[in-house]
């Protein structure tokens, strides 16, 4: 098994791309500490003990991940109960208004940067200071195609997802000495429910149908399909695992082919 005995902490975990990595994880030997908003610990402890019944080892920890106190209560939790840190996800986000940048609101700015740049570093500064007393680890950050390339009603969210590669490249260079690698992952549209509400409120911005920003789309991936949870995970698998272990720093594509650089 890929992941055998080591400790991966998943922020976002209790549904799609993150409770995807979850299982994939588990599945390959890995003990899971998931990690998501008070709100969601249903389907939180759902995750775990779906896990647990297949042998493997999960804790569900509910915490707001924007809040340092408790990514640090977070992350001593998981040391607490499993002695390491071997590997952090980073696959929560919130994708913002879908509006012009003059029409963005400051508070929408703050709220899109705070979960998806200001969290993914609170993440990686607690868990950095455990990686780099062990002298190895791993970072796997969800991106996607908005940090890769500008969109147009996307600003707030390209900034964040942009922030994201820096932070990363960053992360990469300084802890690189102690055996740390870190990593992003842009995957294309997911085949979700929540992917075709978005392009219905975009495409409603862009004064186009549904349909004609789909097509538009999927004719730019010469896969010509979205991409699925468990291909994610695969790629994550791939980027916390040996099999990448002189990769980092990198941006990782699974967009069909829509990103080719």
């Amino acid at each position: 098994m890929k992941l055998d005995g080591q400790v991966a902490i998943i922020v976002g975990g209790a549904r799609g791309i993150g409770a995807a990595i979850a299982h994939k994880f588990s599945a390959e030997g890995a003990t899971i500490a998931l990690v998501d908003l008070e709100k969601m610990k249903p389907q939180l402890d759902g995750v775990a003990q779906a896990i647990t019944r297949n042998s493997g080892k999960a804790i569900a920890i509910a915490a707001d991940c924007t809040d340092d106190r408790q990514v640090n209560a977070m992350v001593n939790e998981t040391v607490r109960c499993w002695g390491k840190i071997d590997i952090l996800v980073n696959s929560a986000g919130f994708r913002g208004p879908l509006v012009p940048v003059h029409e963005i609101t400051e508070k929408e700015w703050d709220d899109v940067l705070t979960i998806n740049l200001k969290l993914v570093f609170l993440c990686c500064r607690a868990v950095l200071k455990v990686m780099m007393q062990q002298k190895s680890g791993s970072i796997v950050t969800i991106c996607g195609t908005a940090g890769r390339e500008g969109m147009a009603l996307r600003g707030s969210l390209c900034a964040a997802k942009w922030g994201l590669v820096g932070l990363t490249q960053t992360i990469a260079k300084e802890a690189g000495l102690y055996g740390i690698r870190a990593n992003v992952i842009c995957p294309g549209g997911m085949d979700e429910p929540d992917l075709r509400e978005m392009y219905a409120e975009r495409a409603k911005g862009l004064g186009m149908e549904f349909s004609q920003l789909e097509k538009q789309i999927m004719e730019l991936t010469p896969l010509r399909k979205y991409a699925k949870h468990e291909e994610v995970a695969n790629a994550a698998l791939f980027l916390a695992s040996s099999d990448s272990s002189h990769t980092t720093g990198e941006s990782l594509n699974v967009s069909g082919g829509r990103l080719m650089s």
